[in-house]
């Protein structure tokens, strides 16, 4: 979509009240979810009285509603009010389409707090600063398009046009103001931002310079209209040195941010002297703005946009080509109900000026340098994307080496856990073959006849396993054959070992041991669980 059709969309906002007030703060009723506002109408019932149209009982009159865009009371936040203007003229101001926000209501009514306020309380900062952090938040994100941003400030005071950014602002640009189509004005100082600090900065300095006064009403009155200016150039990256030296189509925005000095009734504000002379000039240009506002929502073939300093600039920036945003500031005290009703029916009628903002284009031509520019960020995304990705591999490289270490420190405890385990089968075999051997072994030792008594042994250990009794009766058995023992019945005796020499009988020992050790082997290798017999019962032979 390349514009932005429809008409000024206008919001009110009610101001909490202050010490300076006089009176019940109710005169103004406002409802965010209608986007309501009802005032009371006090001087209508007057006159019926005085008409004869009502008794005093019943000339209470019905509240006088408006209907706008959006309302805020008195509780709202900084946030809302940027959320619903600001940033909507600001998405649109990307696009090359430009945009206006401006603040108009009687003084001490919350204006200046509502766009330009700055607080190291971040929920306290106006829609400017705001609409600055995002823009350059916006653009950060943006690696596609190159973008150009300046920054301007001027303000109206008395009739005279002065150059906020620059140190002789005080001489004012010159009564024979030039100004071009939309409103520019010539030999005003833009300076360039590259950063949200940049612009924030120029912009404090350039409202340091303007003019404000304390009054009866409020203590800080802006005795000017201050207006700040941001040109948005954007346009395509080149990354083909082939296209050096043709045109390429540029997007160009102008934002304003427009802070009007407040409407006031002498009589209340104390003005005298030169806050006089300041309130009668005050009031005459915001006449003036009135009455273009007037004649573009009556669509009037003439504008009278030459009757003030302050239209001439805001020439081009209310309706037509500007998606224009109007806040209306009033006080919901009773005390001052006739100003804010006055406010609201000037809003009521902005709201009937219609808008139809095109995107701004250009062509530009793309220079070496152009394109070497334009290359250098590219460069440095691509730096940083690499840095990014040498530290991604630098964890991976760490989480790899630490799954390494723990898979080493895995298979140790494993190969430990299998020596372990190997040792207690060898542990295993050891006890299954001493228990298993001491059945023939003792059935041979019963069968002899043993010359020398052995004394009774105790129960013997292997390593840290206790051995059964038969265990430990094939090791008496084992020490019985290393004394001098005799074989048989006795004198006269017979049996499968009678007559055998004592190497014969060893010798078939040990093969019948061999034969058992080999059985119980394999059985242990096939079962999961070796199961070692008690010493009690008889193993196979």
């Amino acid at each position: 979509m390349d514009s932005a059709t429809g008409r000024v969309q206008v919001w009110a906002r009610v101001r909490p009240p202050i010490e300076q007030d006089h009176g019940p703060s109710t005169a103004v009723e406002c409802c965010e979810s209608t986007k309501m506002v009802r005032v009371r109408n006090d001087a209508e019932a007057v006159e019926r009285i005085l008409n004869g149209q009502a008794e005093l009982s019943s000339a209470s009159p019905e509240p006088k509603e408006f209907a706008f865009d959006g309302v805020f009371g008195e509780q709202s936040a900084q946030r809302d009010v940027f959320m619903q203007i600001g940033l909507p003229v600001l998405r649109e101001a990307l696009r090359g389409i430009n945009g206006t926000v401006l603040a108009y209501g009687q003084t001490g009514s919350g204006k200046t707090h509502s766009l330009l306020h700055q607080s190291a309380k971040g929920e306290e900062a106006g829609l400017l600063p705001r609409l600055v952090a995002s823009l350059f938040l916006m653009i950060s994100q943006d690696v596609a398009n190159v973008y150009d941003i300046e920054a301007a400030a001027v303000q109206v005071y008395n009739e005279q046009v002065d150059d906020l950014l620059n140190s002789e602002h005080q001489s004012g640009i010159g009564h024979n103001l030039n100004v071009r189509d939309g409103g520019v004005v010539n030999g005003l100082t833009w300076i360039r931002c590259t950063k949200p600090d940049e612009m924030l900065e120029a912009f404090t300095r350039a409202r340091a310079n303007v003019v404000y006064a304390e009054t009866k009403m409020n203590k800080a009155s802006s005795r000017s209209h201050a207006i700040f200016q941001l040109r948005i150039s954007k346009r395509e990256r080149v990354f083909e040195a082939s296209k050096t030296g043709q045109k390429v189509e540029c997007t160009i925005a102008r934002l304003n941010v427009v802070d009007l000095a407040g409407s006031e009734r002498v009589k209340k504000s104390g003005s005298e002297g030169m806050r006089f002379q300041e309130a009668t000039n005050i009031n005459r240009s915001l006449l003036a703005f009135g009455n273009v506002v007037s004649a573009l929502a009556a669509r009037k073939s003439h504008v009278p946009l030459r009757d003030s300093k302050l239209t001439r600039i805001l020439d081009g920036s209310i309706g037509g080509n500007c998606r224009t945003a109007l806040l209306v500031c009033v006080n919901g005290s009773l005390e001052h109900v006739g100003e804010t009703q006055n406010t609201l029916e000037f809003a009521s009628r902005a709201m009937r000026v219609e808008v139809d903002a095109k995107v701004n284009t250009a062509l530009v031509e793309v220079s070496a340098k152009t394109l070497l520019a334009d290359l250098n960020p590219e460069a440095h995304e691509f730096g940083k994307k690499v840095q990014a990705d040498k530290k991604e591999i630098e964890a991976l490289r760490k989480q790899s080496a630490d799954a390494a270490e723990q898979a080493k420190r895995e298979a140790e405890k494993r190969e430990k856990a299998v020596q372990e385990a190997e040792s207690n089968v060898k542990k295993l075999q050891q006890a299954v073959w001493c228990a298993a051997k001491a059945e023939p072994v003792a059935r041979i030792v019963a069968m002899a006849v043993v010359v020398v008594a052995a004394p009774p042994q105790p129960l013997v250990r292997l390593g840290d396993e206790a051995l059964a009794p038969g265990a430990a009766l094939a090791l008496r058995a084992t020490e019985a054959f290393q004394s001098k023992v005799t074989w048989g019945g006795g004198e006269g005796g017979g049996g499968p070992w009678a007559g055998l020499t004592f190497e014969l009988v060893e010798l078939r020992i040990r093969m019948e041991e061999k034969e058992i050790v080999c059985r119980i082997c394999s059985d242990a290798c096939q079962a999961a669980v070796v199961t070692i017999p008690d010493a009690a019962q008889t193993p196979d032979s």
